[in-house]
């Protein structure tokens, strides 16, 4: 008898959890406003990401070529190593314009922030120079604190 044999008492007891469980999610999430927006907000946040790295994979509209397992799973992950990478870069110079304005004294509210993604694509050059004599030095340590307070307080 292997798992999903349906003479198989488990896997029978297992599949109803499985659908009573569905059940109350569905219906948790129909009755539940704030349960949906949450899972609409998650949902799209992982939207944007997923559009993101497929606008960076502009190379054979990021088609994986390769039957290997071990090629796809390595492209996968050099796609997702660069996504993270130039998502950083943009948040490291998004930080610094941030704190260049507060400095310049225009306030800076959480409720601003929170509307404002790292996915951006204006400041991306994917098919431009890129100089690579620096790569030797390291860069500056980096500060993750904006310096600023909530203006409401």
């Amino acid at each position: 008898m292997n798992n999903r044999s349906h003479k198989n008492e488990a896997y029978k007891v297992f599949r109803e959890v499985g659908r009573a469980v569905r059940t109350v999610v569905l219906l948790r999430y129909l009755s539940d406003p704030a349960l949906r927006e949450q899972i609409t907000r998650a949902t799209n946040k992982a939207e944007a990401y997923n559009c993101y790295t497929k606008w960076l994979a502009f190379g054979n509209h990021g088609t994986l070529t390769s039957r290997d397992p071990e090629q796809q799973e390595k492209a996968v992950k050099f796609l997702d190593l660069t996504a993270s990478s130039v998502i950083f870069s943009t948040t490291i110079d998004m930080t610094t314009c941030l704190r260049d304005m507060a400095t310049e004294g225009w306030t800076v509210r959480p409720e601003n922030l929170a509307v404002i993604s790292p996915h951006r694509r204006t400041n991306v050059l994917r098919f431009g120079d890129y100089d690579t004599d620096g790569l030797h030095i390291p860069p500056a340590v980096y500060d993750p604190h904006l310096g600023f307070t909530d203006a409401d307080n």
